[in-house]
């Protein structure tokens, strides 16, 4: 079974812009930079031009071109506090972001510095809570980190910043539900709760509270109350995935199969064909192969689909293959047998299967 236990610092929603404001938007930001960049050639030692630049290309989403700047700026006068939290920013943007693909050490990295910017900001007075905030943000991604060896050190840091964000300002939302998940971290659970149900008392739609909620109920498999908490998130946000995933999830372990196969099948039906829509037929799937063995319906109905969209999923060929065994096709699972370790030839359970049926095969001739 595929559940998604992430922590998401960003909601999972479908929106359409509006085109026309988009577009005007974007040609106003273009003509914004157009006019500091000349201005920059007037004056290249302005660090405050650097900084503006920035701005604009941070709301574009053009990190790195922002950064570019920010450096420069920060060369010019090291001791702007607004410009060491916008570097801080960035470089925490950048790891937190799924287009950039860094490797462990480069995100390590780019925390590492993000941290001491934060650490610069907070220094010289600027936006104190934010900066305690996402510096406790930086030590609770280095603590979860797969790669860190002080993965206590990071977590007990980064309480101690967010909780001293919480001493300067205790209304934001989302302090509290990252604390809350640095305290799950480090199975304290029910401060954990107290912080997630602290942040949803500041925000009642807040989403994001209510799946780590219901993210700690299933951890501790407490089935009935993360079913509610994932419910309340789809109430607030019918087009989250995620909630959708771990819903299904639940209801499957609670044995409720009817309510878990619908919650699947609403991710299919938004027809977005992604690691969530794989996610779903293959939990489809595995509940089709064992829990009600019926295997045809798993086959046909859903491994197919997940072959369509990544023909390399070495899960599905398995899976494949061990429904045409249990059908008694031996000829078809033996092919999806041979696949499979093509394309993941240390799967053991794979290569003892397919000994078995040409073991078996062999006595028959």
């Amino acid at each position: 079974m595929r559940f998604c236990f992430i922590f998401l610092s960003f909601f999972l929603c479908s929106c359409v812009p509006n085109e026309n404001k988009s577009s005007i938007k974007s040609k106003n930001n273009q003509d914004a930079i157009s006019l500091i960049s000349a201005k920059i050639k007037n004056d290249i030692t302005n660090n405050v031009l650097y900084i503006e630049r920035a701005k604009i290309n941070i709301e574009k989403n053009r990190n790195r071109e922002a950064l570019k700047d920010l450096m420069t700026a920060n060369s010019l006068d090291s001791t702007v506090g607004e410009n060491h939290f916008l570097l801080g920013d960035v470089l925490l943007g950048l790891v937190k972001s799924p287009e950039e693909r860094m490797t462990p050490k480069e995100a390590i990295n780019n925390l590492k510095m993000a941290s001491n910017y934060f650490y610069n900001s907070k220094n010289y007075g600027y936006k104190l809570a934010l900066s305690y905030k996402n510096a406790g943000e930086t030590h609770m991604f280095l603590g979860i980190s797969d790669t860190t060896d002080n993965k206590s050190v990071e977590l007990n840091r980064s309480t101690q910043l967010l909780l001293e964000s919480i001493r300067v300002d205790a209304t934001n939302p989302h302090t509290f539900i990252l604390l809350g998940y640095v305290y799950f971290q480090k199975e304290m659970i029910e401060e954990a709760k107290n912080c997630f149900n602290k942040s949803i008392e500041l925000n009642p739609n807040n989403e994001e509270a209510y799946l780590q909620l219901g993210n700690l109920h299933f951890s501790k498999q407490d089935f009935d109350s993360s079913i509610i908490s994932y419910k309340k998130v789809l109430n607030i946000n019918p087009e989250n995935r995620l909630a959708w995933n771990n819903l299904g999830s639940s209801y499957k372990l609670n044995g409720e199969f009817s309510n878990s196969q619908e919650a699947f099948h609403k991710i299919i039906d938004f027809g977005i064909k992604d690691k969530f829509f794989i996610d779903a037929n293959y939990n489809l799937a595995l509940m089709f192969i064992e829990d009600l063995k019926d295997y045809r319906n798993a086959l046909n109905n859903y491994l197919i689909e997940i072959i369509r969209v990544n023909s390399n999923h070495y899960l599905a060929l398995y899976q494949i293959a061990f429904c045409y065994e249990s059908l008694g096709d031996v000829r078809n699972a033996e092919e999806y047998y041979r696949r499979t370790l093509e394309i993941k030839p240390n799967l053991e359970l794979a290569r003892n299967r397919l000994e078995k049926i040409i073991s078996d095969n062999k006595k028959y001739k």
